[in-house]
């Protein structure tokens, strides 16, 4: 499958859903609906590879940035080399215990922040016996218990915050993400919390990677959510992530910067 966005608009957006619409084969306000929520803005999901490539021309010849992909392509957050347990040396990051994991600062393409987030949602039933005086009338005392049904829901949600690394040499991207992580690898004071120590190890790296281009547009943007059904013994889950909508994203935003495009 592969993938149009665009990721600079130049113009006024109505202008560009008219533009775009006749190219999409459907409606100005269908066309606006896709980029009103922001850039990069994908406008197409088609199998047929030039199809992609004669619209992402289309685009460009209208003065704005686009690009293409094949989603084989995009690299799954999980499958990212992650910064659990990261130093930052003088010139390269490393990988506490894996010392094939090593990244020049100069080989950093773009620094990419951006949000994930989740929701669960689990529904429990249970069963329990209980005494009933009126059964036991009913049945004249053969039964004096009934059965109770009881029904709860609760729902958690998670936020959290991450810097997607790209590389100029194109390997598998690392990740930094705001929880779970051991932070005295940035060198600097520690922080009380994981969201002051995650923006210490921004700024750290940005100034040690001065040739990296950075982005944040990813922070306020909302992206497309995955479901995810799961069952156990009485209880029902459904788990909601929008983990691989911003993985899209932000690979789209590494290719548009790899092309020189604008940076936040």
């Amino acid at each position: 499958m592969f993938v149009v966005a665009i990721t600079e608009l130049q113009g006024r957006l109505e202008d560009e859903a008219a533009a775009l619409a006749p190219d999409l084969g459907c409606t100005a306000y269908d066309a606006r609906l896709l980029l009103a929520p922001g850039t990069p803005a994908v406008v197409r999901r088609t199998p047929d590879r030039t199809l992609a490539l004669d619209l992402l021309a289309r685009v460009r010849a209208r003065g704005h940035s686009a690009v293409a992909c094949d989603l084989t392509a995009v690299v799954a957050s999980d499958a990212m080399v992650a910064m659990r347990r990261f130093h930052l040396g003088e010139s390269a990051i490393a990988i506490e215990g894996r010392t094939e994991h090593r990244l020049p600062y100069e080989d950093v393409l773009a620094l990419v922040t951006a949000v994930h987030r989740s929701r669960t949602d689990t529904e429990v039933v249970s069963h329990e016996r209980k005494l009933s005086v009126s059964r036991a009338l009913v049945t004249s005392g053969l039964s004096m218990t009934t059965t109770v049904k009881k029904q709860s829901h609760t729902a958690t949600e998670e936020r959290e915050r991450v810097l997607y690394v790209f590389r100029r040499a194109g390997a598998t991207p690392w990740i930094l993400r705001e929880h779970g992580t051991r932070w005295a690898g940035h060198g600097q004071p520690l922080a009380t919390s994981e969201s002051e120590n995650f923006r210490i190890t921004l700024t750290v790296l940005r100034a040690r990677a001065p040739g990296a281009a950075f982005d944040d547009r990813l922070l306020m943007r909302r992206a497309p959510e995955r479901a995810a059904l799961s069952a156990g013994a009485g209880s029902t889950s459904v788990k909601t992530s929008s983990d691989a909508g911003v993985d899209l994203l932000a690979h789209l935003l590494g290719l548009s910067l790899a092309r020189g495009g604008a940076c936040r």
